[in-house]
């Protein structure tokens, strides 16, 4: 999985926030998916708030909670940043993800996304590396 794939997924929920949003009323299901899609896109800034230089200073986290179970993926993150915050933050998204899937009887595939083995750096991004 490289870089994009998060903002992709982002950009997926945004997607489907807009095209279901109703000016007058919001559903609960779309106020939780707003809340995820804020917590999720305050994590990507964290963790794209550095350029990458030496794979050393980074590292990698699981985010998110599929309805089958496991993470959605993997992000990496630079050591730079709080990175105690960090981890609770995504560790807050993945119960408020896991809280909704529950609450709205969310669906997903079975499948878990394939662990990285480390971080690597091109054209000052990280690149999550598999061994």
């Amino acid at each position: 999985m490289n870089t994009k794939t998060p903002l992709r997924i982002l950009a997926l929920l945004t997607l489907t926030l807009l095209l279901t949003a109703c000016p007058q009323e919001r559903d609960p299901q779309e106020i939780a998916l707003a809340d995820l899609e804020s917590r999720f896109s305050a994590i990507l800034a964290l963790a794209q708030s550095r350029s990458c230089e030496n794979p050393a200073d980074w590292s990698y986290t699981a985010y998110g909670s599929k309805a089958c179970g496991g993470p959605q993926g993997y992000l990496a993150y630079p050591l730079t940043i709080d990175v105690q915050r960090f981890l609770s933050k995504v560790d807050a998204h993945r119960q408020a993800e896991n809280q909704y899937n529950i609450d709205f009887d969310i669906t997903s595939t079975c499948d878990f996304p394939v662990a990285p083995t480390r971080v690597d750096c091109a054209d000052q991004l990280p690149v999550l590396g598999y061994d």
